[in-house]
């Protein structure tokens, strides 16, 4: 059983609902893609006197199921709780109204299952009355793969993006701490990876070295890249303190935990993670606050 719960957007539930008018989707017998928008059109709803029409909309990377209320239907503004059922799997995510409309959260967990599925069953709970519907996933992995493109990036201009290069100097450091992964890479492929690195100096003799190495989407996934994050103070040995593949790193400048940068990561799925500094090595927040964090 899957369990995922997203953290609020209020901002970007409060664009996307203005985007579903109650009635906008009649007659549709399955899901079908807006031409040149990062929408996807529901069908009409079955087992619903609550909810008559939605749309799955993507914004910044971050996906929403848009619930179109019934005229009349009972309820005030505000956070709701909601599941979504399909086939074996059961994900609990976040959702908020606002006015006649209901947005829920859809993390990456979600869409695998959306786009492969037979129906969804949708429960919105929390509010004066519950809300509930079934849909049809006909034709949702075509109508979401051709939306997924026009999606707009996140906008992540708060952070430092780390761009690791393979003519920067450090890359020669970068290939004596990966010199194990390197030779494993060479053995199972009979190819060279590429090395690139980047240097960030946190200060008071604080510094991280991101380095990567790619060359084999069989090896190392999807990305064909595998990231180590290394530190090292003052005069002590480097050493290993994240490890991560398919994602894009960035530091929050003005975040950090004894002296040391919060790290912050961007799915190609959307999923944007905190990592903080605990016990000399990253941790992601919910093992951070296992351990008291």
């Amino acid at each position: 059983m899957n369990r995922a719960r997203p953290v609020i957007y209020g901002a970007f539930f409060a664009m996307s609902a203005a985007v579903l008018a109650p009635g906008q989707v009649q007659g549709e017998e399955r899901w079908a893609s807006a031409d040149g928008a990062a929408r996807a059109k529901l069908p009409d709803p079955a087992r619903s006197e609550t909810i008559v029409a939605g749309e799955l909309v993507c914004a910044e990377q971050r996906w929403s199921l848009l619930l179109a209320l019934a005229d009349g239907v009972a309820g005030t503004d505000g956070a709701r709780a909601a599941e979504i059922a399909i086939g074996e799997n059961r994900f609990d995510l976040d959702a908020e109204r606002t006015g006649s409309s209901i947005a829920v959260a859809v993390t990456s967990e979600v869409l695998p299952p959306l786009r492969a599925g037979i129906r969804m069953d949708v429960l919105v709970t929390g509010g004066e009355s519950d809300y509930s519907a079934r849909f049809s996933l006909v034709g949702s992995r075509r109508a979401i793969d051709e939306a997924a493109p026009r999606c707009s990036r996140r906008d992540m201009s708060a952070y430092r993006a780390i761009m690791p290069g393979e003519l920067n100097p450090e890359t020669v450091l970068a290939r004596e701490l990966l010199d194990a992964e390197i030779e494993a890479f060479r053995t199972a492929t009979k190819s060279e990876p590429a090395i690139a690195a980047a240097l960030h100096n946190a200060g008071a003799g604080k510094r991280l070295l991101f380095a990567t190495i790619c060359g084999s989407s069989w090896y190392y996934g999807n990305s064909g890249c595998n990231m180590t994050v290394h530190a090292q103070e003052g005069e002590d040995s480097w050493r290993r303190v994240y490890e991560t593949e398919g994602v894009a790193m960035h530091i929050d400048p003005n975040a950090q935990t004894e002296g040391w940068p919060n790290l912050v990561t961007l799915s190609f799925d959307g999923d944007e993670i905190v990592w903080h500094w605990e016990d000399g090595e990253y941790l992601p927040p919910f093992i951070a606050e296992l351990h008291g964090g």
